[in-house]
Protein backbone atom coordinates (compact mmCIF):
# COMPACT_ATOMS: atom_id res chain seq x y z
CA UNK A 1 0.00 0.00 0.00
CA UNK A 2 1.33 3.52 -1.00
CA UNK A 3 0.24 6.55 0.92
CA UNK A 4 -0.13 10.02 -0.59
CA UNK A 5 -0.13 13.21 0.70
CA UNK A 6 -1.94 16.45 -1.28
CA UNK A 7 -0.17 19.50 -0.33
CA UNK A 8 -0.24 23.13 -0.75
CA UNK A 9 2.60 25.62 0.61
CA UNK A 10 -1.06 28.36 0.06
CA UNK A 11 -4.55 27.24 -0.13
CA UNK A 12 -6.23 28.09 -3.51
CA UNK A 13 -3.87 25.88 -5.52
CA UNK A 14 -7.47 23.49 -6.52
CA UNK A 15 -5.59 20.65 -3.62
CA UNK A 16 -8.32 19.25 -2.13
CA UNK A 17 -10.66 19.57 -5.76
CA UNK A 18 -7.68 17.53 -7.38
CA UNK A 19 -6.88 15.36 -4.45
CA UNK A 20 -10.25 14.25 -4.74
CA UNK A 21 -10.49 13.28 -8.10
CA UNK A 22 -6.80 11.74 -8.42
CA UNK A 23 -8.47 9.34 -5.90
CA UNK A 24 -11.35 8.43 -7.31
CA UNK A 25 -9.62 8.19 -10.91
CA UNK A 26 -7.18 6.07 -8.81
CA UNK A 27 -10.18 3.94 -7.92
CA UNK A 28 -12.07 3.92 -11.17
CA UNK A 29 -12.77 0.63 -13.65
CA UNK A 30 -14.02 2.34 -16.69
CA UNK A 31 -11.96 2.30 -19.58
CA UNK A 32 -10.70 5.37 -20.78
CA UNK A 33 -8.71 5.62 -24.72
CA UNK A 34 -5.99 7.47 -23.03
CA UNK A 35 -5.60 4.88 -20.16
CA UNK A 36 -4.48 1.63 -21.33
CA UNK A 37 -6.64 -0.52 -18.84
CA UNK A 38 -8.82 0.82 -16.22
CA UNK A 39 -6.96 1.94 -12.71
CA UNK A 40 -9.55 0.16 -10.88
CA UNK A 41 -7.74 0.30 -7.29
CA UNK A 42 -8.86 -0.36 -3.81
CA UNK A 43 -8.71 3.65 -2.53
CA UNK A 44 -9.14 5.59 0.18
CA UNK A 45 -9.22 9.09 0.80
CA UNK A 46 -8.87 10.98 4.01
CA UNK A 47 -9.79 14.64 4.84
CA UNK A 48 -6.93 15.31 7.61
CA UNK A 49 -7.53 19.55 6.27
CA UNK A 50 -9.45 19.16 10.02
CA UNK A 51 -9.82 23.39 10.50
CA UNK A 52 -10.87 23.71 7.23
CA UNK A 53 -12.99 20.57 5.70
CA UNK A 54 -13.84 20.64 2.39
CA UNK A 55 -13.24 17.15 0.45
CA UNK A 56 -17.17 16.23 0.90
CA UNK A 57 -17.86 19.42 -1.11
CA UNK A 58 -16.45 17.97 -4.03
CA UNK A 59 -18.65 14.16 -4.26
CA UNK A 60 -21.92 16.87 -3.47
CA UNK A 61 -22.26 15.96 -0.20
CA UNK A 62 -23.85 18.95 1.99
CA UNK A 63 -22.59 20.58 5.75
CA UNK A 64 -25.76 18.93 7.07
CA UNK A 65 -25.31 15.46 6.10
CA UNK A 66 -21.69 15.47 7.25
CA UNK A 67 -22.93 17.28 10.51
CA UNK A 68 -25.72 14.35 11.08
CA UNK A 69 -22.48 11.62 10.83
CA UNK A 70 -22.28 10.24 14.20
CA UNK A 71 -17.77 9.83 14.07
CA UNK A 72 -16.22 12.19 11.44
CA UNK A 73 -12.28 12.78 11.33
CA UNK A 74 -12.24 15.38 14.36
CA UNK A 75 -13.97 12.69 16.39
CA UNK A 76 -11.53 9.71 15.62
CA UNK A 77 -8.91 11.61 16.06
CA UNK A 78 -10.51 13.47 19.81
CA UNK A 79 -12.15 10.37 21.14
CA UNK A 80 -9.29 7.94 20.36
CA UNK A 81 -11.67 5.65 18.70
CA UNK A 82 -10.46 2.26 17.41
CA UNK A 83 -9.08 2.17 14.21
CA UNK A 84 -11.05 -0.91 13.16
CA UNK A 85 -14.26 0.51 14.50
CA UNK A 86 -14.13 3.56 12.83
CA UNK A 87 -13.13 1.38 9.56
CA UNK A 88 -16.10 -1.31 9.89
CA UNK A 89 -18.52 1.28 11.31
CA UNK A 90 -18.41 5.13 10.22
CA UNK A 91 -16.11 4.76 6.52
CA UNK A 92 -18.30 6.76 4.07
CA UNK A 93 -18.41 3.95 0.89
CA UNK A 94 -19.95 4.74 -2.24
CA UNK A 95 -23.11 2.38 -1.22
CA UNK A 96 -23.41 4.63 1.73
CA UNK A 97 -26.84 6.89 1.36
CA UNK A 98 -25.19 10.61 1.31
CA UNK A 99 -23.03 9.48 -1.40
CA UNK A 100 -26.00 9.43 -3.61
CA UNK A 101 -24.77 12.39 -5.82
CA UNK A 102 -21.44 11.44 -6.57
CA UNK A 103 -22.78 7.47 -7.24
CA UNK A 104 -25.48 8.80 -10.01
CA UNK A 105 -23.25 11.08 -11.59
CA UNK A 106 -22.31 10.09 -15.46
CA UNK A 107 -22.70 6.63 -14.00
CA UNK A 108 -20.09 7.21 -11.10
CA UNK A 109 -21.70 3.95 -9.46
CA UNK A 110 -20.41 2.07 -12.08
CA UNK A 111 -17.31 3.73 -12.80
CA UNK A 112 -15.79 3.64 -9.67
CA UNK A 113 -15.32 0.72 -7.27
CA UNK A 114 -18.06 0.28 -4.48
CA UNK A 115 -15.05 -0.18 -1.93
CA UNK A 116 -13.88 3.43 -2.35
CA UNK A 117 -13.85 4.92 0.84
CA UNK A 118 -13.71 8.64 2.23
CA UNK A 119 -12.92 9.64 5.71
CA UNK A 120 -14.50 13.12 5.81
CA UNK A 121 -14.00 15.85 8.51
CA UNK A 122 -16.65 17.93 9.86
CA UNK A 123 -16.85 21.71 8.49
CA UNK A 124 -17.08 23.27 11.85
CA UNK A 125 -14.16 25.67 12.13
CA UNK A 126 -15.78 26.84 15.65
CA UNK A 127 -14.61 23.74 17.01
CA UNK A 128 -10.46 23.59 17.81
CA UNK A 129 -8.04 21.13 19.38
CA UNK A 130 -4.07 21.37 19.98
CA UNK A 131 -2.39 19.03 18.00
CA UNK A 132 -0.22 16.48 19.20
CA UNK A 133 1.57 13.40 19.07
CA UNK A 134 -0.87 10.63 20.04
CA UNK A 135 -3.00 12.50 17.01
CA UNK A 136 -0.53 11.59 14.96
CA UNK A 137 -0.75 7.75 16.30
CA UNK A 138 -3.90 7.39 15.47
CA UNK A 139 -3.57 8.27 12.04
CA UNK A 140 -0.97 5.62 11.71
CA UNK A 141 -3.07 3.27 13.50
CA UNK A 142 -6.01 3.75 10.93
CA UNK A 143 -3.37 4.19 7.71
CA UNK A 144 -2.31 0.12 9.21
CA UNK A 145 -5.47 -0.87 9.43
CA UNK A 146 -6.28 0.32 5.57
CA UNK A 147 -3.16 -1.50 5.12
CA UNK A 148 -4.82 -5.13 6.94
CA UNK A 149 -7.79 -4.21 4.70
CA UNK A 150 -5.60 -4.41 1.36
CA UNK A 151 -6.07 -1.31 0.54
CA UNK A 152 -4.12 -0.22 -2.42
CA UNK A 153 -3.98 3.70 -1.88
CA UNK A 154 -4.32 5.72 1.00
CA UNK A 155 -4.95 10.05 -0.27
CA UNK A 156 -4.58 12.44 2.58
CA UNK A 157 -5.97 15.50 1.82
CA UNK A 158 -3.76 17.56 3.88
CA UNK A 159 -3.99 21.38 5.20
CA UNK A 160 -2.07 24.15 3.56
CA UNK A 161 1.24 25.73 4.65
CA UNK A 162 3.51 23.65 7.58
CA UNK A 163 1.18 24.22 10.60
CA UNK A 164 0.92 20.41 12.57
CA UNK A 165 -1.42 18.60 11.20
CA UNK A 166 0.25 19.11 7.36
CA UNK A 167 3.38 18.10 8.60
CA UNK A 168 1.75 15.11 10.69
CA UNK A 169 0.55 13.68 7.19
CA UNK A 170 3.63 14.63 5.11
CA UNK A 171 5.89 12.30 7.78
CA UNK A 172 3.34 9.21 7.45
CA UNK A 173 3.52 9.36 3.58
CA UNK A 174 5.16 7.36 1.17
CA UNK A 175 4.80 10.16 -1.60
CA UNK A 176 3.60 13.90 -1.63
CA UNK A 177 1.88 16.18 -4.69
CA UNK A 178 2.56 19.50 -3.66
CA UNK A 179 0.20 21.44 -5.83
CA UNK A 180 0.77 24.88 -6.88
CA UNK A 181 -1.09 27.57 -8.80
CA UNK A 182 1.89 29.29 -10.96
CA UNK A 183 1.74 32.79 -9.32
CA UNK A 184 4.38 34.94 -7.70
CA UNK A 185 3.69 34.01 -3.68
CA UNK A 186 2.19 30.09 -4.66
CA UNK A 187 5.60 29.48 -6.58
CA UNK A 188 7.87 31.20 -4.26
CA UNK A 189 6.29 29.31 -1.49
CA UNK A 190 6.53 26.08 -2.84
CA UNK A 191 10.20 26.26 -3.41
CA UNK A 192 10.89 27.38 -0.27
CA UNK A 193 9.00 24.56 1.39
CA UNK A 194 10.52 22.15 -1.39
CA UNK A 195 14.09 22.93 -0.56
CA UNK A 196 13.25 22.97 3.19
CA UNK A 197 12.19 19.27 2.62
CA UNK A 198 14.89 18.39 0.12
CA UNK A 199 17.30 18.61 3.22
CA UNK A 200 15.33 16.01 4.98
CA UNK A 201 16.48 12.84 5.41
CA UNK A 202 13.38 10.07 4.76
CA UNK A 203 11.58 12.88 3.31
CA UNK A 204 8.95 10.74 1.02
CA UNK A 205 9.09 11.39 -2.34
CA UNK A 206 7.65 14.85 -3.73
CA UNK A 207 6.41 15.79 -7.27
CA UNK A 208 5.26 19.76 -8.18
CA UNK A 209 1.96 19.81 -9.62
CA UNK A 210 0.90 22.61 -11.36
CA UNK A 211 -2.78 23.65 -11.16
CA UNK A 212 -4.91 26.11 -13.46
CA UNK A 213 -2.09 26.37 -15.66
CA UNK A 214 -1.95 29.82 -17.51
CA UNK A 215 -4.21 30.05 -20.60
CA UNK A 216 -1.12 31.21 -22.91
CA UNK A 217 -1.96 30.06 -26.21
CA UNK A 218 -4.36 31.42 -28.57
CA UNK A 219 -6.47 28.64 -28.98
CA UNK A 220 -6.59 27.89 -25.01
CA UNK A 221 -8.12 31.43 -24.70
CA UNK A 222 -11.25 31.36 -23.17
CA UNK A 223 -11.63 35.40 -22.72
CA UNK A 224 -13.52 36.95 -24.87
CA UNK A 225 -11.32 38.12 -28.01
CA UNK A 226 -9.48 41.44 -27.17
CA UNK A 227 -10.42 41.67 -23.74
CA UNK A 228 -8.84 44.85 -21.97
CA UNK A 229 -5.38 43.90 -20.65
CA UNK A 230 -5.46 39.92 -22.23
CA UNK A 231 -1.94 40.81 -23.96
CA UNK A 232 -0.26 41.50 -21.56
CA UNK A 233 -1.52 38.89 -18.48
CA UNK A 234 -0.26 36.40 -21.19
CA UNK A 235 2.96 38.09 -22.63
CA UNK A 236 3.51 38.43 -18.00
CA UNK A 237 2.59 35.29 -17.17
CA UNK A 238 4.54 33.33 -19.85
CA UNK A 239 7.48 35.22 -17.14
CA UNK A 240 6.82 33.62 -14.27
CA UNK A 241 7.71 30.07 -13.84
CA UNK A 242 11.08 31.49 -15.62
CA UNK A 243 11.91 34.00 -13.56
CA UNK A 244 10.57 33.06 -10.63
CA UNK A 245 13.53 29.78 -10.73
CA UNK A 246 10.49 26.85 -11.47
CA UNK A 247 11.95 26.46 -14.67
CA UNK A 248 15.53 26.05 -12.94
CA UNK A 249 14.75 23.88 -9.71
CA UNK A 250 12.53 21.52 -11.57
CA UNK A 251 15.22 20.93 -14.23
CA UNK A 252 17.74 20.79 -11.83
CA UNK A 253 15.45 18.04 -9.83
CA UNK A 254 14.02 16.44 -13.25
CA UNK A 255 15.16 12.63 -12.66
CA UNK A 256 14.88 10.19 -15.34
CA UNK A 257 11.73 8.29 -16.99
CA UNK A 258 12.54 5.31 -14.89
CA UNK A 259 13.33 7.19 -11.49
CA UNK A 260 11.44 10.45 -12.40
CA UNK A 261 12.73 13.87 -9.73
CA UNK A 262 10.65 16.16 -7.95
CA UNK A 263 9.85 18.57 -11.51
CA UNK A 264 8.68 15.11 -13.29
CA UNK A 265 5.15 17.10 -13.44
CA UNK A 266 6.99 20.28 -14.67
CA UNK A 267 9.35 21.67 -16.51
CA UNK A 268 10.93 23.84 -19.16
CA UNK A 269 7.25 25.58 -19.18
CA UNK A 270 5.81 21.94 -19.85
CA UNK A 271 3.27 20.03 -18.32
CA UNK A 272 3.27 16.29 -18.32
CA UNK A 273 -0.07 17.02 -18.38
CA UNK A 274 -2.23 19.06 -20.32
CA UNK A 275 -3.39 22.01 -18.04
CA UNK A 276 -5.01 20.91 -15.03
CA UNK A 277 -7.65 23.75 -15.75
CA UNK A 278 -10.79 23.07 -13.38
CA UNK A 279 -13.15 25.83 -14.84
CA UNK A 280 -14.42 26.86 -10.87
CA UNK A 281 -15.78 22.77 -10.98
CA UNK A 282 -15.45 21.82 -7.44
CA UNK A 283 -17.25 18.14 -7.99
CA UNK A 284 -15.80 14.95 -9.34
CA UNK A 285 -15.19 15.37 -13.13
CA UNK A 286 -13.52 12.31 -13.80
CA UNK A 287 -16.09 11.35 -15.62
CA UNK A 288 -16.20 13.52 -18.12
CA UNK A 289 -13.59 11.93 -20.38
CA UNK A 290 -15.09 8.78 -20.57
CA UNK A 291 -18.06 10.43 -22.51
CA UNK A 292 -16.23 14.13 -22.89
CA UNK A 293 -13.34 13.99 -25.11
CA UNK A 294 -13.13 17.22 -24.77
CA UNK A 295 -12.69 17.85 -21.05
CA UNK A 296 -9.30 18.40 -20.07
CA UNK A 297 -9.30 18.28 -16.51
CA UNK A 298 -10.82 14.94 -16.79
CA UNK A 299 -8.19 13.59 -18.87
CA UNK A 300 -5.53 15.25 -16.50
CA UNK A 301 -6.71 13.44 -13.28
CA UNK A 302 -6.57 10.31 -14.96
CA UNK A 303 -2.93 10.95 -16.32
CA UNK A 304 -1.76 11.74 -13.05
CA UNK A 305 -3.61 8.84 -11.70
CA UNK A 306 -1.81 6.81 -13.97
CA UNK A 307 1.49 7.79 -13.71
CA UNK A 308 1.54 7.88 -9.99
CA UNK A 309 0.38 4.50 -10.14
CA UNK A 310 3.06 3.85 -12.88
CA UNK A 311 5.86 5.32 -10.83
CA UNK A 312 4.91 3.95 -7.66
CA UNK A 313 2.59 0.61 -7.86
CA UNK A 314 0.87 -0.52 -4.44
CA UNK A 315 3.09 -3.45 -4.13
Amino acid sequence: MKVITCFSYKGGSGRTVASANIAAALASTKSVAFIERPLDFKVALIDLDVFSAGSHRVFEISNSDIGDLKVCMQDYLMEEIKASNYLKENAIHLTHRIMTQFAAFRGGRDNCRKDFTLFPSKPEPDKRFIVAKYHENLLLELIMELENDKFDYVLIDGESGTRAMADIALRLSDIVLMFLRLTWQHIDGSLNAANFYLKKKNFPKFYFIPTVVPLIEDNDCVFIDGAPGLSDLKSQTRKVPDLSGLNKFAQEHKGTHDSPGVGYFWANNICIHDSLILKGGERIIVYDAIVDAEDRAGKDFYKIASEISRIHPPK
